[in-house]
């Protein structure tokens, strides 16, 4: 079974290596604005001008900071559990029960091998961008097998963003809302279990779904 080294070969994968560069771009955003209008305010002051508008802004960029800071600490500092089979349906079921009016239909019969805390938050991210979209009695997460990939495709109706990508960046985090963040960290627990996050459109509804390798029985 793949384990979080082996999936990457260096002791970081790809997906976690763009969350990386992603998070701290974002972050790297706020803090550039925080300089510039620091500056701006102290040339102001400098001529005899009011440096109040320069100083406010500043503080409500150095706001966006901390707060996409706090958003991604924890995910950076925790400890991923060891990988151990896990029975993926119960994760999905246990993810969609917490919203009382989402529907789970179908089922895999299969077990994964994974960080289970790991992917029951990725799978319950999901759930809950769809879920704080449209309201949980138009949700519907639709367990699949194909061949030795297992699925669970979280719809709602929607539209999605013409960059869907961007849905996928920290700073698309807003109060309320798990996108962004939510998506990112998916995204990275879905790969170290040798899987995929991704968010398709399919006419009138989103559908976010998450691919893993089933164990062979």
């Amino acid at each position: 079974m793949p384990t979080l080294s082996q999936n990457n070969g260096s002791g970081m994968g790809a997906a976690r290596r763009d969350f990386l560069k992603r998070f701290f771009h974002d972050l790297a955003t706020p803090l550039s604005a925080v300089s510039l209008h620091l500056e701006g305010a102290d040339r102001r002051a400098r001529r005899g001008g009011d440096p109040a508008e320069s100083l406010a802004v500043a503080r409500a960029e150095l706001g966006k900071a901390f707060d996409l800071f706090d958003l991604g600490r924890d995910f950076l500092l925790e400890e991923p559990q060891l990988p151990e089979d896990v029975d993926f349906d119960s994760l999905v079921r246990r993810a969609a029960d917490a919203h009382p009016g989402v529907t789970v239909e179908g089922a895999t019969g299969s077990r994964i091998h994974a960080d289970p805390g790991g992917i029951a938050s990725a799978i319950g991210s999901l759930v809950m961008n769809a879920v704080e979209a449209a309201g949980a009695a138009t949700v519907t997460v639709h367990l699949e097998r194909d061949g030795t990939r297992i699925r669970a495709r979280v719809e709602n109706p929607g539209e999605l963003p013409a960059n869907v990508e961007g849905l996928f960046s920290p700073k698309s985090a807003r109060l309320g809302k798990n996108w962004g963040m939510g998506l990112a960290r998916a995204r990275v627990l879905a790969a170290d279990a040798g899987g995929t996050v991704r968010l398709e459109q399919n006419q009138g509804r989103v559908v976010a779904t998450i691919d893993l390798p089933e164990v062979p029985s």
